[in-house]
């Protein structure tokens, strides 16, 4: 196992595959580790580069920037609980949801009231694919959204790699360990190849969205002849995709790092449109889901109000 450090982060990373466990700063010390990484996730300049690819840049404060700061991080304050309802699934997926969501049974439905971690932990899957790996993304999926109560469709996190010329369709998920995620990871997983056929004609083909430039210069020509992923395949020349997937979990400071990379080997991997697909698996322990949630949520409410506070 290689272990390296970036920002306040030590990574650790399986020799024999890409297998990434990020453990931010004080992980031994719980309070502050949650108020320290908390903080870090919802550094302005953080923030800024969610809606563009402004990785690296340094903050300007302006009301231009506290308006646009403003307005990303009102995001994850969504007025009220999504809540979701699902049919024919089966008892342990049953128990694995009961045990991270509050749910209720209406009849025949199982109804999840999703809290706004999901969010949370999509936004820190974006910025560790933009920082640390330095992948492009093609477009931010909060930006697919037309309120703050509903839930962003399909793949939670669409990036490319222009250095391999490959497509990143990322999986992220936020639960209170990591066999609870690979269990929901699986799940999912289940009609990938669908979501990403969907993915295709809901988003890239969309002339709504305003797509990255280095991804659009490579690819628009082939998306605007192609009726279907597959024939976007052949068209496009792709070879290769990578499925990114990203698991926030709780877990203890004794937990064994190589323990929590090796239950990777429980992920159900498959192969996307007979084209080679990698994966890309990420950990990062939060220590506690709910002590996580419950400050994150007080520091961005915190933080929604100074920078309103500035834009007047």
């Amino acid at each position: 196992m290689n272990k390296s450090s970036y920002n306040n982060f030590t990574v650790y990373k399986s020799k024999s595959d890409e297998r990434y466990s990020f453990i931010y700063a004080d992980f031994d010390r719980p309070d502050k580790f949650i108020k320290g990484f908390v903080e870090y996730v919802f550094e302005e300049k953080n923030l800024l580069s969610y809606t563009k690819n402004l990785t690296g840049i340094e903050f300007t404060p302006g009301k231009k920037e506290y308006v646009k700061l403003y307005k990303n991080i009102s995001y994850f304050l969504n007025e009220e609980l999504e809540k979701i309802s699902l049919t024919n699934i089966d008892e342990d997926l049953k128990k694995i949801l009961s045990d991270e969501y509050d749910c209720s049974i209406d009849g025949s439905k199982f109804i999840i009231q999703k809290d706004k971690v999901g969010k949370i932990g999509e936004y820190i899957f974006h910025l560790i694919l933009s920082d640390y790996f330095e992948y492009t993304c093609i477009i931010p999926k909060f930006k697919l959204t037309t309120n703050r109560n509903m839930s962003v469709f399909g793949i939670d996190a669409l990036f490319y790699d222009s250095v391999n010329s490959e497509i990143l369709f990322g999986e992220s998920k936020f639960s209170k360990n990591i066999n609870n995620g690979i269990n929901l990871i699986n799940k999912s997983l289940t009609n990938y190849e669908h979501q990403i056929s969907e993915e295709f004609l809901l988003v890239l083909s969309n002339d709504i969205y305003e797509l990255d430039s280095k991804f659009s210069d490579k690819f628009q020509s082939s998306i605007d002849c192609c009726c279907s992923f597959d024939e976007f395949i052949e068209t496009g020349e792709i070879k290769s995709i990578v499925i990114p997937i990203f698991i926030a979990h709780g877990g203890q400071p004794e937990d064994d790092v190589k323990k929590i990379l090796n239950a990777f080997d429980d992920v159900k991997v498959k192969v996307i449109n007979s084209l080679e697909t990698k994966y890309l698996f990420i950990s990062l322990p939060v220590i506690d889901k709910e002590k996580f949630l419950e400050y994150a949520i007080r520091m961005a409410v915190k933080k929604q109000n100074e920078y309103k506070a500035k834009c007047s």
